[in-house]
């Protein structure tokens, strides 16, 4: 008898091999691609050095990170109602200024300041008339 329980454990084995190696390929799937990463959230400064000087007929940028715009005046202009007829964009901190035609403040929309670095920005412009003669320059129609 103990001759035939090793034989009989090796045609066990052996008899169950190729089943457990075809059951392994069968439950192998392909693996889905991963998805790639996107891209990284450009910081506060590398949005700053990528933003260009001209964005176009009704807006500008003046003293290097103060973003203007005006309502447009150049033929098409579109039909719509604007919030305020000049925004300022301090491109460092990301905040608002919503200005009337004559450089008033606007109540409504209210500023929309993204740090206290904007508020103090915004404080200097206001305080700079000679800033403030370029950000109220109307723009000219190319």
């Amino acid at each position: 008898m103990t001759t035939i329980r090793p034989k009989s454990a090796t045609w066990i084995i052996l008899a169950l091999l190729p089943l457990m190696i075809i059951g392994c390929q069968l439950g192998s799937e392909p693996q889905p691609a991963p998805r790639p990463l996107p891209p990284p959230t450009p910081t506060l400064e590398e949005r700053r050095i990528q933003t260009p000087t001209d964005f176009g007929g009704n807006t500008r940028v003046v003293d290097g990170d103060i973003h203007v715009w005006h309502v447009p005046r150049c033929p098409p202009v579109p039909p719509a109602t604007w919030v305020a007829s000049i925004i300022l964009t301090d491109l460092r901190s990301g905040s608002h200024l919503y200005l009337n035609g004559d450089g008033s403040v606007r109540d409504s929309p209210a500023p929309d300041y993204r740090s206290d670095e904007g508020r103090k920005r915004f404080t200097q412009v206001l305080g700079d008339g000679s800033l403030m003669e370029l950000i109220l320059a109307p723009m000219e129609c190319p």
